[in-house]
């Protein structure tokens, strides 16, 4: 799991982002929380995930998920995917997630 810097969180999430890390990283569930990540699948641009996804063993074992927002709940989660989309589009002119979030900006679990 990494974590895209600078972060998109919701306003419900901003004050618990270290409390969120710290249980992701343990696979523990986290009521309520949303996580957007670059998209597993060629030509997509993101995922939407609960972060009960972090129990399943894909998820742990073999998918890597970088982050790039957490959001409280599926609504707030969906708005958040929408400014990320408008928001890179405007700085980049396009719709390559690649430009979009270098892989400098990532860091992995432990690093904050």
């Amino acid at each position: 799991m990494r974590w895209y810097r600078p972060l998109y969180l919701s306003k419900n999430t901003a004050d618990q982002i270290d409390k969120i890390r710290e249980k992701a990283a343990a696979g523990a569930w986290v009521p309520g929380i949303y996580f957007v990540t670059l998209s597993s699948e060629p030509g997509h641009l993101l995922d939407l995930f609960h972060n009960t996804i972090l129990k399943e063993s894909i998820f742990r074992d073999v998918q890597r998920l970088d982050i790039v927002g957490v959001a409280q709940g599926r609504m707030e989660a969906l708005r958040m995917v929408e400014k990320i989309v408008k928001d890179k589009y405007q700085e980049t002119g396009g719709f390559d997630v690649t430009a979009w979030f270098p892989e400098e900006y990532f860091t992995d679990s432990e690093g904050a």
